[in-house]
């Protein structure tokens, strides 16, 4: 029952987050490069998201207990929730490219 409660709180926070995070390309970027910037922010989850399980694997082998993992994985939240919180800053629009190249 103690598992159910968290991998629901868990999921109750991705989704809480995820629309934020997916806000930002468009908020920031030009109108023409948002799905430029929302695919490299797209390609760096991906990689997180198989980089995570082949890291958890080999904590696991080497200490026998998914104590370290899951501790490596809190340590890498806590991280990003001090990145968003303390390096985002104010969020601005980047100005449009200049149409005249001539």
């Amino acid at each position: 029952m103690g598992a159910l409660i968290w991998i629901s709180l868990a999921i109750a926070g991705l989704s809480a987050a995820s629309p934020v995070g997916w806000s930002v390309p468009s908020l920031i970027a030009p109108r023409e490069s948002v799905g430029t910037l929302g695919g490299i922010l797209n390609f760096g989850n991906q990689l997180a998201g198989i980089a995570a399980p082949i890291a958890t694997g080999y904590v696991f082998q080497l200490t026998n207990s998914f104590f370290w993992a899951f501790g490596a994985a809190a340590a890498f939240l806590a991280v990003g929730v001090a990145g968003y919180i303390f390096l985002l800053g104010r969020i601005e629009t980047i100005p449009e490219p200049s149409q005249s190249a001539a």
